[in-house]
């Protein structure tokens, strides 16, 4: 399945096992970050939300670097959730089942490794999942989740337009995938999330990670 080609109605009847959307309880809004970390735009974010009271899911690819680790330890101590992307920001597409599960148990170790905790909770790069790797893996205890809002701030594109993107049918319970591992500079998701945060502030809308399971690595030995 590829999400972002197909009317959000169909996605959901043939992704019936995924996550798209979530509790919209006291006007909640869940923010999430793909592709990252990244040693200059993470740091930067981190501080935007943290100015904000803003909590978030970061859906994390591997490396091997120093920065990665501490970069990991980082966005746990501010209150954020990690979660599960790939060692490679790779489409996982044709992978088989116990392929990507065991990969996705590797990167959970990385994560805990460097004094994180992982979600039980994987978004495929791209949005790439078949069905039955969606069961697959729900079955084993890692659920699929996905979005309601993806503006594209992944592309150059000006913060007013992401802006409107996002904002035109936004509504409590949305999950909006946005993006801090990026190569554009400045980083778009930057300037994103700071106007996005102050139209939630002022709607009194609020930002809280999505509510997902420990990944208990001795449950899945």
């Amino acid at each position: 399945m590829l999400p972002w080609k197909y009317p959000g109605f169909l996605t959901r009847i043939l992704l019936p096992e995924a996550v798209f959307r979530a509790d919209p309880e006291d006007n909640r809004i869940y923010l999430t970050y793909d592709d990252g970390p990244d040693p200059e735009v993470t740091p930067e974010l981190l501080d935007i939300l943290a100015q904000r009271d803003a909590r978030a899911v970061f859906f994390v690819v591997a490396d091997n670097g120093d920065w990665w680790r501490d970069m990991i330890a980082e966005i746990a101590s501010k209150g954020h959730r990690i979660a599960l992307h790939g060692l490679q920001h790779k489409s996982k597409y044709l992978k088989s089942n116990a392929a990507l599960y065991k990969e996705l148990l590797e990167l959970a170790s990385k994560i805990t490794g460097s004094g994180g905790v992982p979600a039980s909770a994987y978004r495929p790069p791209f949005g790439h999942i078949r069905p039955d790797t969606v069961y697959f893996l729900k079955r084993k205890g890692i659920q699929t989740v996905l979005w309601s809002i993806i503006p594209g701030d992944f592309r150059r594109m000006k913060t007013g337009e992401l802006y409107r993107r996002a904002m035109r049918s936004l509504r409590p319970g949305d999950i909006l995938a946005l993006h801090d591992g990026t190569r554009l500079r400045p980083a778009p998701t930057l300037e994103l999330t700071k106007r996005l945060l102050d139209e939630f502030q002022r709607l009194n809308w609020r930002c809280e990670c999505l509510d997902l399971p420990e990944l208990n690595l001795v449950d899945h030995g």
